[in-house]
């Protein structure tokens, strides 16, 4: 501890146990980056550590995860260095009377596990103590400072911030006023990631300056910080391919007596995921496509072993075999029979070493493209915001289509279309026939009833 400032380490969203492709090389792949992290912030001579949720990824955490979680912790505890920690999303208790595993950590004074005291109209907080330690506290001191945590809150989120700053004001009255506060928080900042509804609004944060030093997040994956105030870290590991493009780590964070604060953002270690895009329009023939995919791996490769040297993407043995995202694209001129996916898998995982190679097949076949065109809409109303087909657009395009070419149907083509899809779910549920009969029949006396029929209907 230094004589004017205390450096802590600030992280979040580690995901143990997390099951990405239901491989266990994944799940160690999440507790590495858990282990490194521990490490280098015990060599960065850190005084307490922050984790602001997502310590683990389901509820139902095995007795395995559980385990590499204390091993981890243990690993500051031995080195008389608190962590104190709040509840993410993913961390909520399985049944509703239990206790949850984060609760259980700070029981076992393995960590402190700080929440809020909710009702529906007020929050409040209370002091840790570590002789009766209970279930949580709301706050903790150290050294000069003064740690509040404000677990997930869900659609609440933002009513429960528009109470915090009451709430601590009540705190400091009772304990007096700290050198400086940290609050840690559980939700996300809006505008940081495009496309993502749901964070909060810049605004919202603003009433908390007058009591809070150091806003410290987790929960949306990407880094980002704001005025150095807001400071979310990103996810230890990535998830997919989008995640791994954005910087993802942990805060080795200095704060002063004066409430100084210099935050340095690290790379976390982790696995490198890496994305080929093919495009497969200027092959006339499956012999003309495998050699130039082939041609591609080879360039492709250069550049993947200039990542795999990234520091951040290695371990103590070296250089990690990747998770590589195949795309493929453009419009095929030859039949799409021809086309064999785990063939073209096959060269991806022979060239990179790779442990997971994932297809994602964007192609056009040239009869697929003269359909398209004939669709009423084209490719906008088949097409995602991604470029991928969306097949239940595409099948409910070609069906309203075909019932278009009859007049009998033209008027009720759309709704024609939803009754073949029904039918179509029916069938592949191994309905019994005679369901499906029913289904049909009832389905032709709303759309097209009998003279008979309407009068039934009319009285």
């Amino acid at each position: 501890m230094g004589e004017n400032s205390l450096k802590f380490l600030h992280f979040s969203d580690v995901h143990l146990g997390h099951r990405q492709y239901n491989m266990a090389l994944r799940r160690q792949d999440m507790y590495y980056s858990f282990l490194s992290t521990i490490e280098e912030g015990i060599a960065a001579d850190v005084d307490f550590v922050v984790l602001c949720g997502d310590l683990f990824h389901h509820k139902n955490v095995t007795a395995q995860t559980l385990s590499n979680a204390e091993l981890g912790l243990n690993r500051f505890v031995s080195q008389d260095i608190p962590i104190v920690l709040i509840q993410g999303n993913h961390d909520a208790k399985l049944y509703k009377e239990d206790m949850t595993w984060l609760e259980y950590l700070h029981r076992k004074k393995k960590s402190i596990l700080l929440q809020a005291d909710v009702t529906e109209t007020d929050l409040s907080f209370r002091k840790y103590d570590a002789n009766d330690p209970g279930s949580h506290a709301g706050f903790v001191d150290i050294g000069e400072g003064r740690i509040f945590g404000l677990q997930y809150s869900g659609q609440r989120t933002i009513e429960r911030l528009q109470q915090l700053a009451s709430a601590i004001q009540t705190v400091n009255d009772i304990y007096g006023k700290p050198a400086w506060t940290i609050l840690l928080g559980h939700f996300g900042v809006e505008g940081h990631i495009p496309g993502l509804t749901g964070g909060v609004p810049g605004l919202t944060l603003e009433p908390l300056s007058d009591v809070i030093d150091y806003i410290a997040l987790g929960h949306l994956h990407k880094q980002y910080s704001e005025n150095n105030w807001i400071f979310n870290p990103g996810s230890l590991e990535a998830h997919n391919t989008r995640e791994a493009t954005w910087d993802l780590g942990y805060y080795i964070t200095e704060i002063s007596k004066e409430k100084t604060v210099n935050a340095t953002h690290v790379f976390s270690k982790r696995r490198p995921f890496y994305k080929i895009i093919f495009s497969v329009d200027r092959f006339h023939s499956k012999e003309e496509l495998i050699n130039g995919f082939q041609q591609k791996l080879r360039i492709e490769q250069q550049f993947l072993q200039k990542m795999q040297e990234k520091p951040f993407f290695q371990n103590e043995t070296g250089v990690r075999k990747p998770i590589i995202d195949l795309r493929l694209k453009g419009r095929l001129h030859f039949s799409r029979s021809l086309l064999n996916i785990d063939e073209l898998l096959s060269l991806v995982e022979k060239n990179t070493q790779a442990i997971k190679v994932q297809p994602s097949d964007a192609t056009e076949s040239i009869e697929a493209g003269e359909i398209i065109n004939e669709i009423e809409g084209g490719r906008d109303a088949i097409f995602d915001e991604d470029g991928h087909v969306n097949r239940e657009r595409l099948e409910h395009a070609v069906f309203k289509m075909k019932a278009g070419e009859d007049d009998r149907f033209a008027s009720e083509k759309k709704n024609i279309a939803e009754v073949l899809i029904a039918l179509k779910t029916e069938l592949l549920a191994n309905e019994s026939p005679e369901d499906i009969a029913e289904t049909l029949q009832k389905k032709r006396k709303t759309l097209f009833p009998t003279d008979e029929e309407s009068v039934e209907g009319d009285q």
